[in-house]
Protein backbone atom coordinates (compact mmCIF):
# COMPACT_ATOMS: atom_id res chain seq x y z
CA UNK A 1 0.00 0.00 0.00
CA UNK A 2 3.11 2.64 0.97
CA UNK A 3 4.44 1.59 -2.52
CA UNK A 4 1.56 2.58 -4.49
CA UNK A 5 1.12 6.01 -2.12
CA UNK A 6 4.25 7.54 -2.98
CA UNK A 7 4.04 7.41 -6.16
CA UNK A 8 0.59 8.64 -6.50
CA UNK A 9 1.47 11.41 -4.07
CA UNK A 10 4.32 12.54 -6.77
CA UNK A 11 1.89 12.11 -10.24
CA UNK A 12 -0.76 14.59 -8.16
CA UNK A 13 1.77 17.27 -7.45
CA UNK A 14 3.27 16.86 -10.78
CA UNK A 15 -0.41 17.64 -12.47
CA UNK A 16 -0.86 20.46 -9.77
CA UNK A 17 2.49 22.11 -11.16
CA UNK A 18 1.41 21.59 -14.71
CA UNK A 19 -2.37 23.50 -13.90
CA UNK A 20 -0.14 26.48 -12.01
CA UNK A 21 1.93 26.40 -15.55
CA UNK A 22 -0.72 26.34 -17.71
CA UNK A 23 -2.59 28.74 -16.12
CA UNK A 24 0.38 31.06 -15.82
CA UNK A 25 0.79 30.89 -19.58
CA UNK A 26 -2.75 31.67 -20.36
CA UNK A 27 -2.62 34.62 -17.83
CA UNK A 28 0.57 36.07 -19.62
CA UNK A 29 -0.50 35.59 -23.02
CA UNK A 30 -4.36 37.12 -22.58
CA UNK A 31 -2.11 40.66 -21.35
CA UNK A 32 -3.78 42.75 -18.65
CA UNK A 33 -6.29 44.63 -21.29
CA UNK A 34 -9.65 43.01 -22.08
CA UNK A 35 -12.15 44.70 -24.42
CA UNK A 36 -14.42 45.79 -22.25
CA UNK A 37 -11.96 48.38 -20.40
CA UNK A 38 -10.26 49.01 -24.10
CA UNK A 39 -10.49 50.07 -27.54
CA UNK A 40 -8.82 48.96 -30.94
CA UNK A 41 -6.94 51.14 -32.90
CA UNK A 42 -4.31 50.47 -35.71
CA UNK A 43 -1.44 52.40 -37.55
CA UNK A 44 0.57 52.05 -40.30
CA UNK A 45 4.32 52.59 -39.15
CA UNK A 46 7.25 52.08 -41.79
CA UNK A 47 9.72 50.29 -39.69
CA UNK A 48 8.30 48.49 -36.51
CA UNK A 49 11.44 46.95 -35.63
CA UNK A 50 11.39 46.14 -32.00
CA UNK A 51 7.69 46.22 -31.60
CA UNK A 52 5.96 43.08 -30.60
CA UNK A 53 3.05 41.95 -28.96
CA UNK A 54 2.46 43.23 -25.81
CA UNK A 55 4.95 46.20 -26.07
CA UNK A 56 4.07 48.53 -23.92
CA UNK A 57 1.73 52.08 -24.67
CA UNK A 58 2.58 55.15 -22.50
CA UNK A 59 1.60 58.52 -22.01
CA UNK A 60 4.63 60.42 -19.31
CA UNK A 61 5.65 57.44 -18.41
CA UNK A 62 2.31 56.13 -17.22
CA UNK A 63 1.33 52.86 -19.49
CA UNK A 64 -2.04 52.97 -20.77
CA UNK A 65 -2.14 50.01 -23.27
CA UNK A 66 -0.20 47.65 -25.15
CA UNK A 67 0.58 46.19 -29.01
CA UNK A 68 -2.00 43.63 -29.76
CA UNK A 69 -0.47 42.88 -33.30
CA UNK A 70 2.06 43.49 -36.00
CA UNK A 71 1.54 41.78 -39.32
CA UNK A 72 2.64 43.38 -42.96
CA UNK A 73 0.16 45.12 -45.52
CA UNK A 74 2.31 45.72 -48.69
CA UNK A 75 5.43 47.83 -47.80
CA UNK A 76 4.54 48.47 -44.33
CA UNK A 77 3.71 47.35 -41.15
CA UNK A 78 0.47 47.49 -39.70
CA UNK A 79 0.34 47.66 -35.80
CA UNK A 80 -2.88 46.92 -33.40
CA UNK A 81 -2.95 48.82 -30.30
CA UNK A 82 -5.19 48.52 -27.45
CA UNK A 83 -5.65 51.80 -25.11
CA UNK A 84 -7.53 51.80 -22.51
CA UNK A 85 -11.24 53.46 -22.48
CA UNK A 86 -10.82 56.09 -19.59
CA UNK A 87 -7.83 57.65 -21.67
CA UNK A 88 -9.95 60.34 -23.47
CA UNK A 89 -8.61 58.74 -27.06
CA UNK A 90 -9.30 61.58 -29.80
CA UNK A 91 -9.09 61.47 -33.67
CA UNK A 92 -6.15 63.70 -34.30
CA UNK A 93 -4.07 61.84 -31.83
CA UNK A 94 -0.44 60.73 -32.53
CA UNK A 95 2.07 57.52 -31.80
CA UNK A 96 5.87 58.13 -31.54
CA UNK A 97 8.16 55.06 -31.61
CA UNK A 98 11.14 55.57 -28.56
CA UNK A 99 14.06 53.55 -28.25
CA UNK A 100 13.78 52.31 -24.84
CA UNK A 101 17.05 50.91 -23.96
CA UNK A 102 20.18 50.31 -25.50
CA UNK A 103 19.25 46.83 -25.91
CA UNK A 104 17.23 47.93 -29.20
CA UNK A 105 13.72 47.49 -27.10
CA UNK A 106 11.38 50.05 -28.35
CA UNK A 107 7.73 50.85 -27.07
CA UNK A 108 5.34 53.87 -28.06
CA UNK A 109 4.20 57.53 -26.99
CA UNK A 110 0.84 58.22 -27.36
CA UNK A 111 -0.74 62.32 -27.66
CA UNK A 112 -4.24 61.30 -27.07
CA UNK A 113 -5.33 64.72 -29.36
CA UNK A 114 -6.74 67.91 -28.00
CA UNK A 115 -10.40 68.35 -27.23
CA UNK A 116 -11.39 69.94 -30.16
CA UNK A 117 -10.93 66.79 -32.53
CA UNK A 118 -13.78 64.34 -32.30
CA UNK A 119 -13.47 60.89 -30.03
CA UNK A 120 -11.62 58.10 -31.64
CA UNK A 121 -13.95 55.14 -32.29
CA UNK A 122 -13.08 51.49 -31.84
CA UNK A 123 -11.45 50.16 -34.38
CA UNK A 124 -10.83 53.42 -36.34
CA UNK A 125 -7.01 54.48 -37.56
CA UNK A 126 -4.09 56.95 -36.02
CA UNK A 127 -2.85 58.37 -38.94
CA UNK A 128 -0.10 60.60 -36.69
CA UNK A 129 2.80 57.87 -36.85
CA UNK A 130 6.53 59.18 -35.74
CA UNK A 131 8.94 56.50 -36.45
CA UNK A 132 12.60 57.12 -34.68
CA UNK A 133 14.66 54.49 -36.03
CA UNK A 134 16.77 54.73 -32.58
CA UNK A 135 20.20 53.28 -32.27
CA UNK A 136 21.03 53.66 -36.14
CA UNK A 137 19.91 57.43 -35.85
CA UNK A 138 22.36 57.81 -33.20
CA UNK A 139 25.08 56.01 -35.33
CA UNK A 140 24.63 57.39 -38.34
CA UNK A 141 24.69 60.71 -36.74
CA UNK A 142 27.90 59.70 -34.97
CA UNK A 143 29.20 58.48 -38.21
CA UNK A 144 28.33 61.91 -39.71
CA UNK A 145 30.51 63.42 -36.69
CA UNK A 146 33.36 61.92 -36.68
CA UNK A 147 33.28 62.40 -40.57
CA UNK A 148 33.45 66.08 -40.45
CA UNK A 149 36.24 65.66 -37.08
CA UNK A 150 38.95 63.90 -39.32
CA UNK A 151 38.26 66.70 -41.75
CA UNK A 152 39.15 68.87 -38.87
CA UNK A 153 42.13 67.36 -37.86
CA UNK A 154 43.08 66.58 -41.33
CA UNK A 155 43.22 70.17 -42.24
CA UNK A 156 45.23 71.17 -38.91
CA UNK A 157 47.75 68.75 -40.03
CA UNK A 158 48.34 69.92 -43.48
CA UNK A 159 48.85 73.80 -41.57
CA UNK A 160 50.50 72.28 -38.69
CA UNK A 161 52.83 69.36 -39.87
CA UNK A 162 56.12 69.25 -40.57
CA UNK A 163 59.32 71.81 -40.42
CA UNK A 164 57.20 74.86 -41.75
CA UNK A 165 54.05 74.02 -39.52
CA UNK A 166 55.99 73.79 -36.26
CA UNK A 167 58.17 76.32 -37.28
CA UNK A 168 55.27 78.99 -37.74
CA UNK A 169 53.28 77.28 -34.44
CA UNK A 170 56.19 78.05 -32.53
CA UNK A 171 56.30 81.71 -34.26
CA UNK A 172 52.56 82.18 -32.80
CA UNK A 173 53.83 81.35 -29.16
CA UNK A 174 56.12 83.46 -29.02
CA UNK A 175 54.49 86.29 -29.93
CA UNK A 176 51.78 85.65 -27.73
CA UNK A 177 53.83 85.46 -25.07
CA UNK A 178 55.51 89.33 -25.87
CA UNK A 179 52.14 90.35 -26.41
CA UNK A 180 50.90 89.51 -23.23
CA UNK A 181 54.15 91.02 -21.54
CA UNK A 182 53.31 94.07 -22.92
CA UNK A 183 50.12 93.98 -21.77
CA UNK A 184 50.99 93.79 -18.63
CA UNK A 185 54.00 95.90 -18.32
CA UNK A 186 51.55 98.62 -19.79
CA UNK A 187 49.09 97.56 -17.02
CA UNK A 188 51.32 98.28 -14.15
CA UNK A 189 52.70 101.19 -15.59
CA UNK A 190 49.26 103.03 -15.93
CA UNK A 191 47.24 101.77 -13.26
CA UNK A 192 47.34 104.75 -10.98
CA UNK A 193 46.21 106.97 -13.91
CA UNK A 194 43.73 104.81 -15.38
CA UNK A 195 42.41 105.04 -10.91
CA UNK A 196 42.93 108.70 -11.58
CA UNK A 197 40.67 108.97 -14.60
CA UNK A 198 38.20 106.96 -13.12
CA UNK A 199 37.79 108.64 -10.26
CA UNK A 200 37.76 111.55 -12.14
CA UNK A 201 35.12 110.38 -14.22
CA UNK A 202 33.11 109.04 -11.71
CA UNK A 203 33.15 112.71 -9.59
CA UNK A 204 31.95 114.49 -12.99
CA UNK A 205 28.87 111.53 -13.33
CA UNK A 206 28.26 112.27 -9.78
CA UNK A 207 28.21 116.12 -10.23
CA UNK A 208 26.33 116.17 -13.41
CA UNK A 209 23.65 113.92 -11.78
CA UNK A 210 23.20 116.32 -8.82
CA UNK A 211 22.95 119.36 -11.40
CA UNK A 212 20.42 117.55 -13.29
CA UNK A 213 18.10 116.27 -10.30
CA UNK A 214 18.02 119.86 -8.73
CA UNK A 215 17.59 122.04 -11.51
CA UNK A 216 15.40 119.39 -13.90
CA UNK A 217 12.57 122.49 -14.77
CA UNK A 218 15.51 124.42 -15.46
CA UNK A 219 16.95 122.08 -17.91
CA UNK A 220 13.77 120.89 -19.13
CA UNK A 221 14.13 125.09 -20.39
CA UNK A 222 17.18 124.61 -21.15
CA UNK A 223 16.48 121.55 -23.87
CA UNK A 224 13.10 123.43 -24.99
CA UNK A 225 15.31 126.81 -26.35
CA UNK A 226 17.97 124.07 -27.51
CA UNK A 227 15.15 123.03 -30.25
CA UNK A 228 14.49 126.60 -30.93
CA UNK A 229 17.66 126.88 -31.55
CA UNK A 230 17.46 123.47 -33.96
CA UNK A 231 14.50 125.01 -35.79
CA UNK A 232 16.75 128.50 -36.29
CA UNK A 233 19.62 126.51 -37.78
CA UNK A 234 17.14 124.86 -39.96
CA UNK A 235 16.23 127.78 -41.37
CA UNK A 236 19.64 129.10 -42.10
CA UNK A 237 20.50 126.11 -43.88
CA UNK A 238 17.43 126.40 -45.76
CA UNK A 239 18.30 130.10 -46.91
CA UNK A 240 22.02 129.13 -47.53
CA UNK A 241 20.68 126.39 -49.93
CA UNK A 242 18.26 128.85 -51.73
CA UNK A 243 21.72 131.10 -51.73
CA UNK A 244 23.67 128.35 -53.64
CA UNK A 245 20.65 126.89 -55.98
CA UNK A 246 19.72 130.44 -57.53
CA UNK A 247 22.31 132.48 -58.88
CA UNK A 248 20.08 135.39 -59.89
CA UNK A 249 21.43 138.77 -57.90
CA UNK A 250 17.74 139.59 -56.82
CA UNK A 251 17.36 136.29 -55.55
CA UNK A 252 20.97 136.28 -53.53
CA UNK A 253 19.82 139.97 -52.20
CA UNK A 254 16.86 138.28 -50.49
CA UNK A 255 18.54 135.18 -49.37
CA UNK A 256 21.43 137.01 -47.74
CA UNK A 257 18.36 140.01 -46.04
CA UNK A 258 16.37 136.73 -45.11
CA UNK A 259 20.08 135.25 -43.50
CA UNK A 260 20.85 138.22 -41.45
CA UNK A 261 17.12 138.07 -40.40
CA UNK A 262 18.11 134.66 -39.17
CA UNK A 263 20.76 135.15 -37.72
CA UNK A 264 19.20 138.11 -35.63
CA UNK A 265 16.81 135.51 -34.45
CA UNK A 266 19.37 133.57 -33.58
CA UNK A 267 21.30 136.29 -31.27
CA UNK A 268 18.01 137.08 -29.90
CA UNK A 269 17.65 133.17 -28.93
CA UNK A 270 21.15 132.64 -27.38
CA UNK A 271 20.61 136.31 -25.46
CA UNK A 272 17.66 134.78 -24.08
CA UNK A 273 18.89 131.59 -23.32
CA UNK A 274 21.72 133.25 -21.59
CA UNK A 275 19.67 135.59 -19.58
CA UNK A 276 17.61 132.48 -18.38
CA UNK A 277 20.46 130.53 -17.36
CA UNK A 278 21.85 133.19 -15.65
CA UNK A 279 18.75 133.97 -13.52
CA UNK A 280 18.46 130.20 -12.93
CA UNK A 281 21.70 130.07 -11.69
CA UNK A 282 21.28 132.94 -9.35
CA UNK A 283 17.91 132.11 -8.15
CA UNK A 284 16.43 134.98 -9.63
CA UNK A 285 12.38 134.54 -10.63
CA UNK A 286 9.73 131.74 -9.60
CA UNK A 287 11.80 129.37 -11.85
CA UNK A 288 15.39 130.04 -9.92
CA UNK A 289 13.96 129.74 -6.79
CA UNK A 290 12.22 126.74 -7.44
CA UNK A 291 15.45 125.40 -8.60
CA UNK A 292 17.08 126.87 -5.85
CA UNK A 293 15.11 126.03 -2.93
CA UNK A 294 15.11 122.15 -2.43
CA UNK A 295 11.99 122.48 -0.09
CA UNK A 296 10.10 124.67 -2.18
CA UNK A 297 10.72 121.86 -5.24
CA UNK A 298 9.57 119.58 -3.10
CA UNK A 299 6.60 121.09 -1.46
CA UNK A 300 5.56 122.08 -5.73
CA UNK A 301 6.08 117.84 -6.70
CA UNK A 302 3.88 117.13 -3.44
CA UNK A 303 1.35 119.42 -4.41
CA UNK A 304 1.50 117.52 -7.79
CA UNK A 305 0.79 114.44 -7.22
CA UNK A 306 -1.98 115.14 -4.46
CA UNK A 307 -3.60 117.10 -7.58
CA UNK A 308 -2.91 114.38 -9.94
CA UNK A 309 -4.54 111.94 -7.60
CA UNK A 310 -7.54 114.07 -6.63
CA UNK A 311 -8.06 114.51 -10.72
CA UNK A 312 -7.94 110.91 -11.18
CA UNK A 313 -10.72 110.17 -8.54
CA UNK A 314 -12.53 112.54 -9.77
CA UNK A 315 -12.16 111.34 -13.36
CA UNK A 316 -12.91 107.78 -12.57
CA UNK A 317 -16.03 108.98 -10.25
CA UNK A 318 -19.64 107.07 -11.91
CA UNK A 319 -22.53 109.26 -11.98
CA UNK A 320 -25.93 108.05 -12.07
CA UNK A 321 -29.02 110.41 -12.20
CA UNK A 322 -32.45 108.96 -11.59
CA UNK A 323 -36.43 108.90 -12.00
CA UNK A 324 -38.76 107.32 -10.57
CA UNK A 325 -42.45 107.61 -10.00
CA UNK A 326 -44.83 105.27 -7.66
CA UNK A 327 -48.44 105.25 -7.29
CA UNK A 328 -49.64 105.41 -3.54
CA UNK A 329 -52.96 103.07 -2.98
CA UNK A 330 -54.25 104.29 -0.13
CA UNK A 331 -53.22 107.61 -0.65
CA UNK A 332 -54.82 107.70 -4.11
CA UNK A 333 -51.51 110.07 -5.39
CA UNK A 334 -48.61 109.47 -7.07
CA UNK A 335 -44.48 109.89 -5.16
CA UNK A 336 -42.32 111.25 -7.46
CA UNK A 337 -38.25 111.68 -6.54
CA UNK A 338 -35.03 112.59 -8.47
CA UNK A 339 -31.67 110.88 -7.57
CA UNK A 340 -28.05 111.56 -8.16
CA UNK A 341 -25.49 108.63 -7.28
CA UNK A 342 -22.33 109.39 -6.82
CA UNK A 343 -20.12 106.08 -6.75
CA UNK A 344 -16.11 107.01 -6.54
CA UNK A 345 -15.72 102.73 -6.30
CA UNK A 346 -17.66 100.14 -7.26
CA UNK A 347 -18.37 99.28 -3.95
CA UNK A 348 -19.27 102.62 -2.21
CA UNK A 349 -21.36 105.58 -3.61
CA UNK A 350 -23.20 108.60 -2.31
CA UNK A 351 -26.83 109.23 -3.10
CA UNK A 352 -28.74 112.28 -3.17
CA UNK A 353 -32.84 112.30 -3.35
CA UNK A 354 -35.33 114.56 -3.95
CA UNK A 355 -38.46 113.64 -3.08
CA UNK A 356 -42.22 114.53 -3.55
CA UNK A 357 -43.88 112.80 -1.02
CA UNK A 358 -47.90 113.28 -0.92
CA UNK A 359 -48.00 112.60 2.84
CA UNK A 360 -46.22 116.18 3.12
CA UNK A 361 -44.51 117.34 5.97
CA UNK A 362 -46.63 118.13 10.16
CA UNK A 363 -45.47 120.77 11.78
CA UNK A 364 -47.04 121.86 15.35
CA UNK A 365 -47.51 125.17 15.96
CA UNK A 366 -48.35 127.02 19.47
CA UNK A 367 -50.93 129.58 19.30
CA UNK A 368 -51.51 132.14 22.62
CA UNK A 369 -54.79 134.11 22.91
CA UNK A 370 -56.06 136.00 25.57
CA UNK A 371 -59.60 136.74 25.71
CA UNK A 372 -60.85 139.27 27.83
CA UNK A 373 -63.60 137.61 30.04
CA UNK A 374 -60.41 135.23 30.85
CA UNK A 375 -57.35 136.47 33.30
CA UNK A 376 -54.98 133.98 31.40
CA UNK A 377 -53.92 133.48 28.80
CA UNK A 378 -55.24 130.47 26.71
CA UNK A 379 -52.66 128.36 24.64
CA UNK A 380 -53.49 126.31 21.70
CA UNK A 381 -51.01 123.53 19.96
CA UNK A 382 -52.19 123.56 16.15
CA UNK A 383 -50.85 121.13 13.24
CA UNK A 384 -50.37 122.38 9.71
CA UNK A 385 -49.92 120.02 7.54
CA UNK A 386 -47.54 121.16 4.52
CA UNK A 387 -46.52 120.30 0.94
CA UNK A 388 -43.33 120.61 0.24
CA UNK A 389 -39.94 118.59 -1.40
CA UNK A 390 -38.03 116.22 1.06
CA UNK A 391 -34.27 115.25 0.46
CA UNK A 392 -32.01 112.76 1.21
CA UNK A 393 -28.53 112.12 1.39
CA UNK A 394 -27.29 108.77 2.11
CA UNK A 395 -23.56 106.89 2.37
CA UNK A 396 -23.62 103.14 0.96
CA UNK A 397 -20.88 100.70 1.15
CA UNK A 398 -21.44 96.87 -0.52
CA UNK A 399 -20.38 93.79 1.10
CA UNK A 400 -21.07 90.77 -1.07
CA UNK A 401 -24.76 90.57 -2.05
CA UNK A 402 -25.65 93.07 0.56
CA UNK A 403 -25.22 97.24 0.56
CA UNK A 404 -25.88 98.73 3.96
CA UNK A 405 -27.14 102.28 4.05
CA UNK A 406 -26.96 105.38 6.50
CA UNK A 407 -27.52 108.82 6.75
CA UNK A 408 -30.90 111.01 5.41
CA UNK A 409 -33.91 109.49 4.38
CA UNK A 410 -37.01 111.91 3.31
CA UNK A 411 -35.35 114.87 5.87
CA UNK A 412 -35.15 112.52 8.84
CA UNK A 413 -32.39 110.02 9.93
CA UNK A 414 -32.36 106.53 8.61
CA UNK A 415 -30.97 103.87 7.57
CA UNK A 416 -31.40 101.28 5.10
CA UNK A 417 -30.30 97.72 3.61
CA UNK A 418 -30.29 96.58 -0.03
CA UNK A 419 -30.40 92.69 -0.89
CA UNK A 420 -29.25 92.00 -4.84
CA UNK A 421 -30.03 88.49 -6.57
CA UNK A 422 -29.77 87.80 -10.25
CA UNK A 423 -26.48 90.00 -10.90
CA UNK A 424 -28.56 92.74 -9.60
CA UNK A 425 -31.19 92.35 -11.89
CA UNK A 426 -33.71 92.21 -8.54
CA UNK A 427 -32.89 94.15 -5.86
CA UNK A 428 -34.96 93.69 -1.96
CA UNK A 429 -34.71 97.03 -0.43
CA UNK A 430 -35.80 98.24 3.10
CA UNK A 431 -35.56 101.68 4.87
CA UNK A 432 -36.08 102.50 8.57
CA UNK A 433 -36.76 106.35 9.16
CA UNK A 434 -38.77 108.87 10.84
CA UNK A 435 -38.01 107.46 14.46
CA UNK A 436 -38.98 110.69 16.51
CA UNK A 437 -42.52 111.71 15.01
CA UNK A 438 -45.09 112.51 17.42
CA UNK A 439 -47.74 111.09 14.90
CA UNK A 440 -45.80 107.31 14.38
CA UNK A 441 -46.06 105.27 17.07
CA UNK A 442 -43.19 103.30 15.37
CA UNK A 443 -40.38 103.95 13.28
CA UNK A 444 -41.91 103.91 9.37
CA UNK A 445 -40.53 100.87 7.69
CA UNK A 446 -40.65 100.79 4.06
CA UNK A 447 -39.61 97.04 1.76
CA UNK A 448 -39.84 97.29 -1.73
CA UNK A 449 -39.02 95.13 -4.48
CA UNK A 450 -37.02 96.37 -7.89
CA UNK A 451 -36.80 94.06 -10.65
CA UNK A 452 -34.63 95.55 -13.64
CA UNK A 453 -37.66 94.97 -16.88
CA UNK A 454 -35.11 96.68 -19.47
CA UNK A 455 -31.59 98.37 -19.90
CA UNK A 456 -32.02 101.85 -17.97
CA UNK A 457 -35.94 100.73 -16.91
CA UNK A 458 -36.42 99.04 -13.63
CA UNK A 459 -40.34 98.56 -11.92
CA UNK A 460 -40.89 98.44 -8.23
CA UNK A 461 -43.60 97.20 -5.69
CA UNK A 462 -43.57 97.65 -2.28
CA UNK A 463 -45.18 98.47 1.79
CA UNK A 464 -44.48 102.00 2.93
CA UNK A 465 -44.96 101.94 6.77
CA UNK A 466 -45.21 98.65 7.79
CA UNK A 467 -45.97 98.81 11.20
CA UNK A 468 -48.15 101.63 12.23
CA UNK A 469 -52.04 101.72 11.61
CA UNK A 470 -53.95 104.20 9.21
CA UNK A 471 -54.07 107.58 10.55
CA UNK A 472 -55.76 110.25 8.15
CA UNK A 473 -56.35 114.42 8.37
CA UNK A 474 -59.72 115.04 9.38
CA UNK A 475 -60.19 117.90 7.34
CA UNK A 476 -58.24 116.53 4.11
CA UNK A 477 -58.82 113.18 4.32
CA UNK A 478 -55.19 113.34 3.26
CA UNK A 479 -53.15 109.88 4.89
CA UNK A 480 -50.67 111.03 7.59
CA UNK A 481 -49.24 107.22 8.22
CA UNK A 482 -50.19 103.96 8.13
CA UNK A 483 -49.60 100.59 5.81
CA UNK A 484 -49.96 101.46 2.08
CA UNK A 485 -49.18 99.68 -0.37
CA UNK A 486 -47.43 101.25 -4.05
CA UNK A 487 -46.28 99.95 -7.21
CA UNK A 488 -44.15 102.15 -10.22
CA UNK A 489 -41.24 102.44 -12.03
CA UNK A 490 -38.44 104.76 -13.59
CA UNK A 491 -35.73 105.17 -15.45
CA UNK A 492 -32.28 106.14 -14.52
CA UNK A 493 -28.99 107.07 -16.97
CA UNK A 494 -25.06 106.72 -16.39
CA UNK A 495 -22.74 108.67 -17.27
CA UNK A 496 -22.02 107.41 -20.73
CA UNK A 497 -25.78 108.04 -21.40
CA UNK A 498 -25.15 111.90 -20.58
CA UNK A 499 -22.75 111.91 -22.57
CA UNK A 500 -24.55 111.22 -25.60
CA UNK A 501 -27.98 112.91 -24.52
CA UNK A 502 -26.00 116.79 -23.61
CA UNK A 503 -24.90 117.12 -27.13
CA UNK A 504 -28.27 117.13 -29.12
CA UNK A 505 -29.56 119.18 -26.37
CA UNK A 506 -30.94 122.55 -27.60
CA UNK A 507 -29.00 125.85 -26.08
CA UNK A 508 -30.81 128.34 -24.95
Amino acid sequence: MKKLLTPFRVGLLVLVAGGFLFGFILFTRKGGLGKDESIQTYAFFRDASGLGKKSRIQIAGIPVGEVEDVKLEGTRARVTVRIRRDVALHQDAALIKRSESLLGDYLLDLNPGTELAPPMEDGGEIRKVIDVQGMEAVFASLGQITSDIQQVTGALRDVLGGDKGAGSLGRIVDNLVRLSESVDLTVRASSERLDSILRNFEGVSNDVRGMTASNEEGVHRIVQNIEAITRDTRDVLATVQKIVGNGGDGDLKESVASLKQTMNRLDRSLANIEEITTKVKNGEGAVGALVADKRLGQKLSESVEDLSDFSSRLTGMQTEVGLQATYLVEQGASKNSLSLKLAPKPDKYYLLELVDDPRGTVETQVVQSNPPSSGEPVIQQQKIIKEGFKFSAQFAKRYYFTTLRFGIIESTGGVGADFHFFQDHLTLKVDAFNFSVDELRYPRIRTSLRAQAFDRLFITAGMDDLLNDPKRDLNTRRMLAGRDFFFGGGIYFTDDDLKSILPVVPKP
